[in-house]
């Protein structure tokens, strides 16, 4: 699903710390594998696959032995196929009533969708006024537009283009029958695009059945989407996760220190084509249906990765003042901007995570 590869690939890095214990007396089976660490040897293990959203996932555990990582990646890699499937607004499934069917056929009346498609559009029902409208995943067609011209790398879209198939893009038109299972657009030629958000909402229920399962200290990279799950069960008590430098991305511009928590980065320095010697990003910026310009960068940090996901593409598309008052009135999520000329700036909740400011392994 190419619309799903936008976000920025974060580097993991493992760093030196304590081991936080969970709860005593508690049953998950994560509190249960915390009490217990002192008992039990746990390796560190590690896989990858490249069969959802487009993009190179990488989980590392801890676990008592390789059977136990290798039952867990099993069964992350099946959820990302899965959800990769439902989220694919690309390619039809024999079987799945996924996005590329509803949007064939929604705007001719209900059709049945399936359930985890109609969770996460409920979930953004809710959650995408929290946007500011710089997020509006019933902008479909104008962004396919994009896309279908990205795809040749020839050209940039007329705006007369551009215009005709953003007047397409009221998210209100998207009915949704629960108790009927079906999906209705009363905007015949709507598309919906979930590239905002469908990978890193994807992570963060991964995320929450490995919480649940015996392999709780984990971290998850896909793409630009990180999940860090209980601390790492080899004596630290934070992941590392690093953020790349937008001018030089094979380097960190800096380092955040985090457990349970999300990090996404939105940038525009790996998906992009050229035209005239000019670079176009695919973070479209809904008032002038042009590739935002206010940042080279922005990585946001909280609890739920879809959350996070769907945030740093706000953020992106907003000056970094203004994203800043939003971060401030958020409770629980913070920001890192890396700007045009290569500065930074960031949000005060900042300052516990990262290397630059004194953050250790030993916090």
């Amino acid at each position: 699903m190419k619309r799903n590869a936008c976000k920025v690939v974060l580097i993991i890095m493992l760093l030196s710390l304590m081991l936080g214990i969970g709860a005593p007396g508690a049953k998950s089976p994560a509190a249960t594998a915390l009490a217990d660490a002192k008992q039990e040897t746990y390796q560190k293990f590690s896989g990858t696959f490249f069969n959802s959203f487009d993009t190179i996932t990488t989980v590392i555990g801890y676990a008592t032995e390789q059977s136990v990582f290798d039952k867990n990646f099993a069964m992350v890699s099946d959820m990302f196929a899965h959800y990769h499937q439902i989220f694919d607004a690309y390619n039809h499934y024999e079987g799945v009533n996924n996005l590329w069917y509803v949007n064939e056929n929604a705007g001719k009346g209900p059709v049945k969708a399936e359930q985890e498609l109609i969770d996460l559009l409920l979930w953004l029902k809710e959650k995408q006024p929290m946007t500011e409208g710089r997020v509006n995943v019933a902008m479909g067609l104008m962004l396919r537009v994009w896309h279908n011209y990205r795809s040749i790398g020839e050209a940039l879209p007329a705006m007369e283009e551009l215009k005709a198939a953003a007047a397409h893009s009221d998210f209100d038109q998207v009915i949704i029958d629960q108790e009927a299972g079906t999906i209705h657009f009363a905007d015949p030629e709507m598309l919906l695009d979930l590239g905002a958000v469908a990978k890193g909402y994807t992570v963060e229920i991964v995320a929450q059945k490995l919480l649940e399962s015996d392999m709780p200290s984990f971290i998850i990279s896909a793409g630009g989407n990180v999940r860090c799950g209980l601390p790492p069960m080899d004596g630290r008590a934070r992941w590392g996760v690093g953020i790349q430098d937008p001018l030089l991305p094979s380097n960190n511009k800096d380092v955040l220190f985090l457990t349970g928590l999300s990090a996404v980065t939105s940038g525009d320095y790996q998906r992009y084509y050229t035209v005239d010697n000019v670079n176009y990003h695919h973070l479209i910026d809904p008032d002038t249906l042009m590739p935002g310009k206010f940042m080279r960068s922005v990585t946001v940090v909280t609890e739920d990765s879809g959350l996070a996901d769907l945030m740093s593409t706000t953020l992106f598309l907003l000056p970094w003042e203004d994203g800043m008052k939003l971060v401030d009135a958020m409770e629980g999520l913070e920001a890192y901007w890396v700007l045009n000329d290569g500065s930074v700036q960031y949000s005060r909740g900042m300052e516990k995570m990262l290397r630059s400011l004194g953050a250790s392994a030993n916090d």
